[in-house]
């Protein structure tokens, strides 16, 4: 598998429709699927996302489809929706019999069991798949601005020819062999984010944040290194690159989360777009108590979203 012709991304969203709009250089075609029609519409007629993308003329060898079977004829499958639907999702490719590759691009856990995407993949499908993480905002790679990410799966091999057949003069893909840890970086960044959102808010300096961020990557390490993954991976584009990113950031979601919990919202009443982190961190009680670890910085912004306890208390702790 040298050169990709033909692409599906579930998910049209704007990382979907982004990587969308990358790949198209080096394939042939390029199809997303959306549950929205007026999605669809607009890609199809107007080469434009822009609910999702303003601004952001598509080009003319991407479509997209409400109907999942139009995937069905794809060379690989690139998953970029929400975490908490890639099960239903799973469960349709094995319904529609489709056997090619799945990159898995969200970023978070399987919470209700305490695992890794990745583990979930491995109960229901018999698909080969892979990884795909690093620190790329969606906006900023659909303009053609440089960005890095990292590509990691068990059979490494189907990662490096992914790299060579995707990557563009702007948009790298590196290939590494650490597909557990490349999923314990991009699922906890977005918890660490939070932290630094909180500690934002409560204006308690830029130290306290590298302090944060320092020790949470550490007890980042930790949790992959129990999984079975590799403490070199947090030096990789999807560890520290996309803690650099998504914590330090003002468009980085999480820490505009962090920020309403800091002035003492919750996750209930918040209004703005999906913040990831806020459901990976539900997996961190389960693997505490699976792989007897203390996770300290993750526990407590666990304390914070889901036992409601005041921010501002559990920093003073």
């Amino acid at each position: 598998m040298t050169f990709l012709k033909k692409i599906g991304i579930v998910g049209a969203g704007n990382y979907g429709t982004a990587i969308a709009q990358c790949f198209s250089e080096k394939a042939e075609e390029v199809f997303l699927i959306s549950e929205e029609e007026t999605t669809s519409t607009d890609i199809n007629q107007s080469h434009a996302n822009p609910q999702y993308l303003p601004g952001i003329r598509l080009n003319d060898n991407i479509s997209c489809s409400s109907t999942f079977s139009q995937i069905q004829n794809c060379d690989i499958i690139f998953l970029a929706v929400p975490t908490s639907v890639v099960l239903s999702i799973c469960r349709q490719i094995k319904d529609f019999g489709i056997s090619v590759p799945i990159v898995l691009c969200s970023k978070g856990f399987d919470v209700e069991n305490g695992r890794l995407q990745s583990d979930l993949f491995e109960e229901i499908l018999n698909n080969d798949y892979a990884i795909f993480s690093g620190p790329s905002f969606a906006n900023e790679i659909a303009q053609g601005l440089p960005a890095g990410v990292n590509i990691a799966g068990k059979n490494f091999e189907l990662s490096r020819n992914i790299s060579k057949s995707l990557s563009t003069t702007t948009f790298k893909i590196e290939a590494i062999n650490d597909y557990i840890g490349l999923q314990v970086a991009g699922a906890l960044k977005n918890v660490l984010a939070i932290g630094c959102g909180i500690l934002s808010g409560l204006k308690l300096g830029d130290n306290a944040t590298a302090q944060l961020i320092t020790n949470g990557i550490k007890e980042m390490a930790e949790l992959a290194a129990a999984l079975g993954g590799e403490e070199k991976t947090f030096f990789e584009l999807g560890g520290v690159g996309d803690v650099i990113l998504t914590c330090s950031s003002k468009r980085s979601r999480n820490i505009l989360f962090g920020e309403h919990l800091a002035a003492g919202g919750n996750l209930e009443n918040w209004k703005g777009a999906l913040a990831e982190g806020a459901f990976a961190v539900e997996a961190i009680p389960l693997f505490r108590e699976k792989y007897d670890l203390i996770l300290k910085i993750f526990s407590r912004i666990h304390q914070i979203i889901h036992g409601k306890k005041p921010a501002s208390e559990i920093i003073r702790e």
